[in-house]
């Protein structure tokens, strides 16, 4: 045994969260016994190394960037050719040798029962995670299959989870301005387990996942508002006319997407031309602009902006940098100024015998004919010359993210098994990164929009969930596979509403696609999209019938946005996203797991999808189960007891969601259309019950970096006695950039139909023209007040 610590370190509380990322652990929480480490990053969870040569991992990989965490109370004793080291929570034993059951065990309680985890047990209970695409989804077939693919996640019912990042690449710091690069892991037998001992206490697991995995990133706010996407060749005309329709229309919208009809395609996209030397379809990669539709791209770009839409465009960036894309010579000369190691014919001419690219059997090109730069993006000269001299003109011109399409070839054809979905997303959110590291905290917040890479993809934030089918099956699945994301971290996927595609000649199915944008509403990336299908038109306002509905659930969504946004902060700070299993809060209930397509949505609200059309009597059922406590039903109004299942109606009007009795909601100010308007005006709220209810409400600038720094809290406080409603409104603590001085709050009393007897403001009683009753609520509107003053409203019924 090389070194065994026979001690206990006794810990001072202290910051839960960590300032920087280390992936070295403090020499005292490391134990080597033989040829294995293990090291204790906190009272639950181990990472576990065995290596051949004796010789161990401190540089990050993939998945885990910060080991330096402070040390646990542990005891490790030498036992007999081995070591047993005991925490609060668990017991490791290790009799030396490579990893085996026979030598390896970890033991907890669960339940009061002891419970033993051996190298090779089958992870029979484990939660599940998330999957990098739902492309192709079209039924429960495909969906079932799918369930089966979800990758583990590091919660379970059997009370542990064990990461294996044994053979995923390492991140290893450099001189550059990117400050590390990935490389593979050194040759020889090895062995890097994590196992996450917690029982059911799986907000913990989220927790500390989450130090040692790196944090969930607050995004934008203007993200948590609607995205206009599809797949269609609109001239810039076009485009333009479809924002000013929605801003005519009263319809909130926030980001407006141009999908690949931006860039020259060359022609038909068709597959009867074949496929170019990449093994692609010719056209589908692009990076010069389409000048037929969009003669003048900045004046496009300028323009939504001025109608108060962020954009973004689409790239599917396989076949690399071909001859006749604009920034060809440009990027050429930039690579090879910083190296000679390319992948191409030399001088990027092909020779007479045409040349063989990496990953293909047969020569491409004809000779003397320009060569294509292959896609290399893990190549760190590569990616300096693409971003320099492709990405950054473009963003330039006014793109404010991407929404990468990687649908090709899994894993990198330079670096062995490299996931080129991960690496897309730790390049392009790490580009952002250090573009900005100049301007200090006042950067704009990195964002990508993408699929999963695996685990550690939640550092890259937003995920798109692929091309699904507009079925009915799909939706329903959707709720399942929105909230299991959160056991790894991945709490921001984005689904086309309605459905990205369907079956040959099937119209568009109008209620189905209201019932998906309800479900949206309670989703982390609220965007319609479709392909470049006729009948699969997104515009709400061509479908007079279900119109006023689908607008409906848009402006709920607004409604919403403060709430979702201090979900979003939450996740920063714990790890638990906004879209939230029922099982995270009632663990030993099995109705927690059952009810599958139910999940809260943040703290206080359960929200489901209705997945099934309205018979001839114009309803369509739903079972809700609801957990215990009290609920109010927001579709029907009024309590209902939890810890039952009810069979409710809804007509296509109504929309699925439950908040907890007595809650406060905050909600935007009525009318707001769009994210990026500042506001000083903030309405609350009440639903009936008697239970008292705390609420942190969360601000920032809504766009910079400096929210680590720069944001302000409210600390909101309702009570009931008797008849008395007593709302105390806190003072605003803390500041940031543009924050108003000033705020305008109003109170919404859901479910009351009778005036209260008097309503007061900090003991005075406030004129009757400030409460108003009607519609099943009670509205009190409070006098503009300085942000800096605590407020008191009594409501005597």
């Amino acid at each position: 045994m090389k070194r065994t610590l026979c001690l206990i370190v006794v810990l001072v509380a202290g910051i839960t969260g960590f300032a920087q990322e280390n992936p070295k652990a403090a020499p005292e929480a490391t134990v080597v016994c033989g040829n294995a480490r293990f090291t204790v990053l906190t009272d639950r969870l181990v990472r576990m190394e065995w290596a051949a040569d004796g010789k161990f991992e401190d540089r990050a990989s993939l998945a885990v960037i910060n080991r330096n965490l402070p040390v646990p109370a542990f005891k490790a004793e030498p036992k007999a050719g081995g070591v047993a080291i005991k925490t609060g929570k668990l017991t490791l034993n290790y009799k030396g040798g490579e990893f085996a059951p026979d030598n390896l065990s970890v033991s907890f309680k669960l339940n009061g029962k002891t419970v033993t985890w051996h190298p090779g047990d089958a992870p029979t209970g484990n939660l599940k995670g998330t999957t990098r695409t739902l492309d192709g989804c079209d039924g429960f077939g495909r969906l079932s299959k799918l369930e089966t693919e979800l990758e583990n996640g590091i919660i379970s019912r059997d009370g542990w989870a064990v990461v294996d990042e044994s053979a995923r690449h390492l991140l290893q710091k450099d001189d550059s301005d990117w400050g590390e690069w990935v490389c593979e892991r050194p040759e020889g037998d090895r062995i890097d387990w994590y196992i996450f001992a917690y029982g059911h206490e799986y907000l913990a697991a989220l927790k500390d996942f989450t130090k040692v995995a790196g944090g969930i990133p607050l995004p934008p706010k203007y993200v948590f508002g609607y995205w206009w996407s599809r797949y269609w060749a609109y001239t810039d005309d076009e485009m333009i006319q479809l924002a000013d329709d929605m801003r005519s229309r009263d319809i909130p919208a926030d980001v407006f997407i141009i999908d690949m009809d931006w860039h020259e395609t060359w022609g038909p996209m068709s597959k009867r031309l074949g496929h170019d030397e990449f093994g692609q379809r010719r056209g589908w990669t692009g990076y010069t602009w389409n000048r037929d539709l969009i003669p003048d791209p900045e004046g496009l770009l300028k323009t939504l902006h001025d109608k108060g839409f962020k954009t973004a465009l689409n790239l599917h960036p396989a076949s690399g940098i071909r001859p006749y894309e604009d920034c060809y010579e440009r990027f050429v000369q930039d690579y090879l100024s910083r190296t000679d190691d390319y992948d191409g014919p030399e001088g990027y001419v092909y020779p007479e015998c045409g040349y063989t690219f990496k990953g293909n059997k047969e020569p491409s090109g004809k000779a003397g004919w320009r060569a294509p730069v292959p896609f290399r993006l893990d190549q760190q000269a590569w990616a300096d010359a693409y971003f320099n001299s492709v990405i950054r003109p473009l963003e330039r011109q006014g793109v404010d993210f991407w929404w990468l399409d990687w649908q090709q070839w899994r894993e990198s054809k330079y670096i062995k098994d490299l996931s080129n979905t991960f690496w897309c997303n730790y390049a392009f959110w790490n580009d952002k990164v250090r573009q900005t590291r100049l301007q200090g905290l006042q950067a704009p917040r990195p964002l990508i929009y993408h699929r999963w890479g695996g685990l550690g993809s939640h550092r890259y934030q937003l995920g798109f969930s692929g091309d699904t089918y507009s079925e009915w099956s799909v939706l329903k699945f959707l709720p399942y596979f929105t909230s299991t994301a959160s056991n790894v971290g991945y709490g921001y996927w984005g689904h086309d509403i309605g459905g990205h595609m369907q079956h040959k000649d099937q119209p568009r199915n109008s209620e189905l696609y209201t019932r998906w944008m309800q479900f949206g509403v309670f989703t982390p990336i609220f965007k319609t999209h479709a392909t470049r299908n006729a009948n699969l038109d997104c515009r709400i306002w061509i479908f007079p019938e279900h119109y006023e509905y689908l607008k409906a659930a848009i402006k709920l969504r607004y409604d919403l946005t403060p709430y979702i946004y201090d979900a979003a902060h939450q996740a920063t700070q714990t790890g638990v996203s906004m879209c939230r299993p029922l099982y995270y809060y009632y663990p030993e209930l099995e109705e927690a797991y059952k009810w599958n397509e139910e999940y809260f949505f943040g703290d206080n609200i359960i929200a489901t999808a209705i997945t099934e059309p309205c018979g001839e009597d114009g309803v369509a059922g739903r079972d809700i189960w609801l957990p215990k406590g009290e609920w109010y039903d927001c579709a029907h109004g009024g309590l209902l007891r939890g810890g039952k299942v009810y069979n409710l109606k809804y007509t296509i009007d109504q929309n699925p969601w439950f908040v907890r009795a007595g809650a406060v909601i905050p909600m935007a100010p009525e009318g707001i259309r769009s994210l990026q308007d500042a506001t000083n005006a903030l309405r609350l709220m009440i639903v009936p019950g008697k239970a008292s209810c705390k609420i942190v409400h969360y601000e920032d600038d809504g766009v910079s970096q400096s929210y680590v720094r720069d944001f302000a809290t409210t600390e909101i406080e309702k009570t009931v006695s008797g008849s008395k409603t007593l709302l105390r409104i806190g003072a605003r603590e803390g500041t940031y950039a543009g924050a108003p001085a000033t705020r305008c709050l109003s109170v919404l009393l859901e479910g009351v139909t009778k005036a209260p007897a008097a309503v007061r403001l900090n003991g005075r009683a406030l004129p009757s023209d400030a409460v108003c009753l009607g519609g099943g609520r009670i509205i009190i509107t409070l006098p503009e007040s300085p942000a800096a003053e605590a407020l008191a409203v009594e409501i005597q019924m």
